[in-house]
């Protein structure tokens, strides 16, 4: 395989690849699909947490042949006892490695993982947890919801306008809501209007967010602007710029 920056980085860190092993793959939607892997080494000793994910490594032709590059993909149903995890992939319009990779992708066909953990939790004293962002922040957000304590309150605001949004996997807790929000102008604009409408400052409140670049930003001013949270108190990321081939 060609060699390439990232690749030499990742070695020089002692990051180990795992070669893994397709299973299965489920389409939920036309444009929402869920591929699952054998791992025969990648979940030894490995700590689960929210938001847990991994470097995947996919062909990226326009590079060359043999070329790979690394994306982040949030690991979803992950079955230590039977060594196998499953990643949810949404499948753009716009071409990119990715969601090329996924696209096409077949039971045992092989690709290399590898991992990079970073733990995050809320901090103590949350009793309201937000979580914001598209549908690329959809896996993450169920692994918020899959471990938060019973007695903290979530909200879930998704901006996705696709109308079989419904069948996307969301986990559902008694307390607990979910938001689906039609876009209405500029990426998050409409999100944001609707977390300032239901969300009032207060204590013990903590809010993550994720997804496109342009939604992100949108994000944080409720947050920054409205909500007046701290520093400590929000994590947000973007994940792909809208128009761009990042996936």
């Amino acid at each position: 395989m060609a060699a390439n920056w990232q690749r030499g980085i990742m070695r020089l860190m002692r990051i180990e690849n795992h070669e893994t092993r397709v299973l299965e793959v489920e389409d939920f939607t036309p444009w929402y699909r869920r591929v699952t892997f054998a791992a025969d080494t990648l979940l030894d000793g490995l700590e689960t947490f929210p938001t847990l994910w991994l470097r995947l490594w996919v062909p990226n032709p326009s590079k060359g042949a043999g070329f790979l590059v690394q994306r982040g993909y949030t690991f979803v149903s992950v079955d230590h006892k039977r060594k196998r995890f499953s990643l949810d992939f949404v499948l753009h319009d716009v071409a990119g490695p990715a969601g090329d990779w996924a696209k096409m992708v077949a039971p045992n066909d092989r690709v290399e993982v590898a991992l990079t953990p970073a733990k995050i939790d809320i901090p103590e004293g949350t009793h309201t947890l937000v979580l914001a962002g598209d549908a690329t922040a959809l896996p993450a957000i169920n692994s918020w919801l899959e471990s938060v304590p019973e007695n903290v309150q979530t909200h879930v605001f998704i901006e996705e306008d696709h109308a079989d949004r419904e069948y996307l996997p969301m986990v559902q807790r008694e307390r607990g809501t979910w938001l689906w929000v039609n876009r209405d102008g500029a990426r998050g604009e409409a999100l944001a209007s609707a977390m300032r409408a239901a969300v009032p400052e207060q204590a013990g409140l903590y809010v993550w967010g994720a997804g496109e670049k342009t939604l992100v930003k949108n994000v944080r001013g409720v947050l920054r602007e409205h909500l007046r949270l701290e520093r400590g108190q929000y994590f947000t990321q973007f994940y792909w710029i809208e128009g761009k081939a990042t996936g």
